[in-house]
């Protein structure tokens, strides 16, 4: 696999943060399953306020076995 699974993990969070969205923390916790094939990825958003996105994120294998998870708040930022 040429993409990390944090770099996955990210790029599902930032998608479901929406595009005004900027990270201002991110955690990724490993699970104790090796990614060697394809990966399933789901992400969503847990708590949502005026000006921030706190939203989770999972990777698991074919056969369901977590790999990793990961939880980040995103600053909603205003174009001018």
């Amino acid at each position: 696999m040429s993409t990390s699974t944090a770099a996955l993990l990210e790029d599902a969070l930032r998608e479901i943060a929406g595009p005004d969205a900027e990270p201002t923390s991110m955690t990724v916790d490993y699970g104790a399953s090796v990614a060697d094939g394809p990966l399933a990825g789901k992400a969503w958003v847990e708590r949502s306020t005026r000006s921030l996105v706190f939203a989770q994120a999972e990777l698991r294998t074919d056969d369901g076995n977590l790999v990793a998870a990961a939880s980040a708040v995103f600053r909603r930022v205003t174009q001018a």
